[in-house]
């Protein structure tokens, strides 16, 4: 039968300190050199996990619906080490093999099979070296997950910011792997923004007269700066243009032509936040005035 060396080395079916050695089968050659080298990756991941810290603790802010912070909690998710994970693995392949052995086989019911030996080096130090970049790379994901679930709405400027912030939550989650239980904090992590958004942001009427109207939008008892443009439903008023000011818009309009000065007279603003809809109805001031 075809082998690649005369001897079977001696290192077969035992253990050496500093190396991983594996046996697989396959019906083609090339087969049981991948089934082999699949299994040297799989030790080396097996041999970070055990290794490592696997649990992430992440304090969060339990925000009610009308978008206050009611309490803190810490919330724990379970880790798991997978090849995403390691990139020294990409790295991980039979030309970096200390020694391998192959040989071909006939069955007893005559069929044809490859077994692959291959000896690998894999030192404590390279295991080392591996567990501290996955820690440092983990810690650095947590650390990012800590600062989103830290965050406070209160203490932006505007609601760019604000949009923006939710935005690279979302991003931040799809670069996590879909098992990743962390993507389960992120998603709370969403609701609680979204729920600071829809309880303490509103509209907020700086003046109202029969030529225009200033409106303005505030998070809680602070305006914020909004390039946003609202929609506009009014009972009377015609001619309606809307101009933004970078801290609000400013609404235009003719109030002559289908307005009465006996009657409550009114422009209702709408934004559309994050799919939420904030709206103000402002009274038109009837002095002529």
């Amino acid at each position: 039968m075809e082998k690649s060396h005369k001897r079977a080395p001696e290192w077969i079916g035992g253990m050496e300190t500093g190396y991983i050695i594996v046996t697989a089968e396959a019906t083609s050659l090339d087969a049981a050199q991948n089934k082999a080298m699949t299994q040297v990756r799989e030790q080396i991941i097996s041999a970070i996990a055990t290794k490592v810290h696997s649990a992430t603790n992440i304090t969060m802010h339990e925000i009610a619906e009308n978008g206050q912070i009611d309490s803190r909690r810490e919330v724990k998710s379970e880790l798991s080490v997978t090849a995403a994970d390691i990139p020294y693995l990409a790295d991980v392949s039979p030309t970096h093999a200390s020694d391998y052995y192959w040989v071909k086989l006939q069955r007893a019911d005559k069929t044809i099979v490859y077994g692959y030996h291959i000896k690998y080096p894999f030192s404590n130090i390279k295991l080392r070296q591996l567990v501290d970049e996955y820690e440092k790379a983990q810690k650095a994901v947590n650390d990012s997950l800590q600062a989103f679930a830290s965050t406070d709405f209160a203490n932006y400027d505007s609601l760019d910011e604000m949009l923006a912030r939710h935005s690279q939550l979302k991003q931040f989650m799809l670069s996590l792997r879909e098992d990743d239980s962390r993507r389960n904090i992120c998603q709370s992590i969403r609701q609680n923004y979204e729920r600071m958004l829809s309880g303490n942001m509103h509209v907020e009427t700086v003046s109202a007269g029969r030529d225009k109207t200033e409106v303005a939008l505030a998070y809680g008892d602070k305006q914020i700066a909004c390039n946003l443009t609202p929609k506009t439903k009014t009972n009377c008023l015609t001619a309606i243009e809307v101009r933004s000011t970078g801290h609000g818009n400013v609404i235009t309009y003719d109030y002559s032509t289908g307005c009465y000065d006996d009657e409550q007279n009114w422009i209702e603003v709408t934004y559309t936040i994050i799919g939420k809809k904030i709206t103000q109805r402002c009274y038109i001031n009837n002095d002529k005035k």
